[in-house]
């Protein structure tokens, strides 16, 4: 029995459509795998450190003093001065604040799963610009307590190092906690000998060997502050408030310079936290820029466009060659096609994707060109299709590595294929094209 042009057209369609189920669980499975991915990150950095912020260092001079205020007394009912005492603290940033930090990645797996974990070191170093007697304002019965100096670490179980103040020349060493509301995790040094009594410039010097997972982000305290971060990461990502003033990546690693002044930042925001003070902070995210389960991903989408591209060249074969196709001959072929993008996932969880890509291209070419060669039975003319599909498969690869250029790129190859069937059958008769009674002779082409 033979169909009318159009009935077969949609025949055709009607299968390429059926194709979308094992496309559309191909795509379920990449889903699940890549949750099971970040619920391995969650895992790793519950184990190591999750994502580090630094806040400080701050200078905490607390006091206390009495205040008048004034309350009515219940039993005369007048009104009358009372002093109490208030419990105050007075808050130093420094005046300049400066890190040169070196971040080294190393990966964690999890069976199949990997995630980065970085480890940053390197010396904060900067000035306090320090008034006398803190600048606390004299009032009654004034009490000044123990200076120390707060560090805010998101993840205090990220700390490597035994880390210790050199300030004024003498060394501390840190204890546990803020001693702040905010920030409330990190380490604190109590300084008992600090004189308040003149003013001066205290300079100080942190080492620091923190490690983390996924981010590293800081906040700009100081009156000014400058950050120089470098590693061996090929594709960081700059995040927060305040992009970076120099940024170069290559192949080889990232180097990233901040410099933040006191009129870009809202410093009463930063030191009461929240979402706030978080929009302010700034730093640098560790992804994997070859994440197999977002490019598989991104392949599978492209899977009902490859489908249909393969079943219009048999359609427009059969009106050509007039020699028809069987729906089954349709069918197994674009379960191949479709199969392809579940090949690629399990391969790339062994290989890596670009390995994978090769591997799975060069069996499903393989496959195909020995059914296609059994199926039309003309040499050249599965030479012509398994060449078609080895060129669009080749055309995906681009698009999954050139993601900022996919749109681009996808759109001139569907515009040259549109542009080469047009050309070809623009002497083709579709009205005799359409009659099963009346086959067309293959059209010349012209040059």
């Amino acid at each position: 029995m033979r169909f009318t042009l159009p009935l077969k057209a949609l025949a055709v369609l009607g299968l390429a459509l059926l194709l979308l189920i094992p496309l559309s669980m191909t795509e379920g499975i990449v889903e699940s795998r890549n949750k099971r991915q970040m619920e391995t990150e969650t895992q790793v950095a519950r184990l190591t450190a999750a994502p580090q912020t630094l806040v400080g260092p701050l200078l905490v001079i607390p006091y206390s003093l009495e205040v008048k205020r004034t309350e009515k007394n219940e039993k005369s009912g007048e009104w009358q001065e009372v002093w109490e005492e208030v419990q105050q603290e007075r808050c130093l940033v420094p005046k300049d604040l400066q890190f040169n930090g070196t971040v080294q990645i190393e990966a964690r797996r999890r069976g199949l799963y990997r995630t980065q974990v970085y480890r940053v070191t390197g010396p904060i170093k900067g000035l306090f610009v320090m008034e006398a007697q803190g600048g606390i304002r004299p009032g009654r019965n004034l009490k000044v307590g123990t200076p120390y100096l707060s560090m805010g670490i998101s993840d205090p179980r990220g700390i490597l190092n035994r880390v210790s103040l050199t300030l004024e020349g003498r060394d501390h060493a840190f204890l546990p906690g803020t001693h702040r509301s905010y920030p409330s995790t990190g380490i604190h040094v109590p300084l008992p000998d600090l004189d308040l009594t003149r003013a001066r410039d205290l300079s100080f010097e942190i080492p620091m060997e923190v490690m983390g997972t996924r981010s590293l982000h800081l906040a700009p305290i100081a009156d000014e502050t400058r950050v120089n971060l470098h590693g061996a990461w090929p594709a960081p990502s700059f995040e927060g408030g305040f992009a970076p003033v120099d940024r170069t990546w290559s192949s080889q690693g990232f180097s990233a310079q901040w410099k933040i002044p006191h009129l870009s930042r809202n410093l009463e925001m930063l030191l009461k936290g929240g979402a706030e003070a978080t929009a302010q902070h700034f730093g640098v995210a560790f992804i994997d820029p070859l994440n197999i389960y977002l490019q598989s991903e991104r392949a599978a989408k492209y899977g009902f466009l490859f489908i249909l591209l393969t079943f219009g060249a048999f359609l427009l074969r059969e009106v050509l060659r007039a020699m028809p196709l069987h729906p089954v001959q349709y069918l197994l072929v674009g379960m191949a096609l479709a199969i392809f993008f579940l090949l690629l996932l399990s391969l790339s969880e062994h290989l890596g994707f670009p390995l994978a890509y090769a591997v799975a291209t060069l069996s499903n070419l393989a496959l195909l060109g020995a059914y296609l060669a059994g199926v039309l039975k003309n040499r050249g003319e599965t030479l012509l299709f398994t060449g078609g599909l080895a060129l669009l498969y080749a055309a995906l690869y681009g698009l999954l590595a050139s993601e900022d250029n996919a749109l681009l790129l996808g759109s001139l190859l569907l515009f040259a294929l549109l542009a080469g069937v047009m050309i070809g059958t623009r002497h083709m008769d579709w009205k005799r094209a359409s009659n099963p009674g009346e086959l067309p002779p293959a059209p010349e082409m012209e040059v």
